[in-house]
């Protein structure tokens, strides 16, 4: 494993403080954000430092605001076990990488928040075309209901109409024989 920026395996030079997220990161803080790195991993058992377990440091690289892509050292344990101590190896990005870095993750949040804000529009829409489609099936039901009806209605007034020319051609009859 060759890893990056001399890493001496003494702990290099380190950057107690950064800007991470338009405020400062000091050592005694928590570094929690990380990607895997096949140059630079594992335990640091050559390593002078230890974490406030006691233990020989981790070698990680930050993905975390303007110190993605820095090689750290930290606490060897995960989650809530994870101590907060941790050790800068690399130097502080250019001014020029520095800003870029801030803009892309800035426009990652930006992304992110409109997604999100996309998704609840989504949710929203498919909440609403529930709704109208329940609205409609209803809508249909009873227009279903208002055509039988007025099926049987006519239905009903055509027998009645029926028995009715029936009696009164019965009567005429009647009457044209009576005479």
């Amino acid at each position: 494993m060759a890893p990056r920026s001399g890493y001496t395996g003494d702990g290099g030079s380190s950057i107690t403080s950064m800007d991470l997220s338009h405020g400062s990161v000091e050592s005694s803080e928590s570094l929690q954000e990380e990607i895997l790195d096949p140059e630079f991993f594992g335990v640091d058992t050559s390593s002078p430092h230890r974490c406030h377990h006691k233990m020989h440091p981790a070698r990680k690289v930050a993905y975390i605001y303007v110190a993605t892509g820095m090689m750290f050292l930290g606490c060897p344990l995960s989650g809530v076990d994870r101590c907060p101590w941790f050790l800068w190896i690399d130097e502080a990005w250019s001014p020029v990488l520095s800003r870029s870095l801030i803009q892309l993750w800035d426009q990652a949040c930006l992304d992110s928040e409109r997604a999100a804000m996309l998704e609840t529009k989504k949710k929203e829409m498919e909440q609403s075309y529930l709704e109208l489609w329940t609205e409609r099936s209803n809508i249909e039901i009873e227009h279903e209901q208002v055509v039988n009806k007025l099926k049987n209605t006519i239905l009903n007034t055509e027998i009645k109409m029926s028995r009715r020319l029936a009696e009164d051609h019965c009567q005429h009859i009647l009457y044209c024989l009576h005479f």
